[in-house]
């Protein structure tokens, strides 16, 4: 049997392998959260419905978009920010499908604990097209109010926060 002759010390240690193993605890339960979903516009449109009663924020993105990346961590803290029964936020990256691997490696690194798809179509207009993303591309955001209408439809994320507080009041 081994006799610790300072108390204080091995209840230190204890404590800290608690929090360390904790917090790697957490951290796996964050990456199986973190899913992706090949969709169509049928898709979309179901998981959009499943949000209606709350203001949807939806960011459509690629790896591939420097602008997409960079302003992808904004969503995420605006996920966080925000009151999940009011708000929720969904991703659609107009990654190839093929991608599906790397775009999954991508929002765990992000922490894109929301609704994420994938578009089954191609890269470019066939994506653009079916989910109604416009000429100019990505990054592209729409904002739905409660009622499930489209508030918002932008190419710049300039307007996102203060449309989604003005509804959320």
């Amino acid at each position: 049997m081994i006799r610790f002759r300072n108390t204080q010390a091995v209840l230190s240690m204890i404590a800290w392998l608690f929090v360390t193993l904790n917090v790697d605890t957490q951290a796996a339960d964050t990456d199986a959260k973190i899913s992706v979903m090949v969709a169509d516009r049928a898709t979309y449109d179901k998981v959009l419905e499943k949000h209606k009663g709350k203001v949807v924020l939806v960011d459509f993105w690629a790896t591939w978009c420097a602008p997409c990346v960079k302003q992808f961590p904004h969503t995420v803290e605006l996920s966080k920010k925000h009151d999940k029964m009011k708000f929720a936020v969904i991703s659609v990256s107009m990654d190839d499908a093929s991608s599906e691997d790397s775009v999954l490696e991508f929002l765990k690194a992000k922490g894109a604990m929301f609704d994420n798809l994938l578009s089954k179509y191609e890269i470019g207009g066939e994506s653009f097209t079916a989910f109604d993303v416009g000429s100019n591309g990505v990054p592209h955001y729409k904002i739905y109010d409660t009622k499930g209408n489209l508030v918002k439809s932008l190419s710049k994320p300039d307007d996102i926060d203060k449309t989604i507080e003005s509804l959320l009041k």
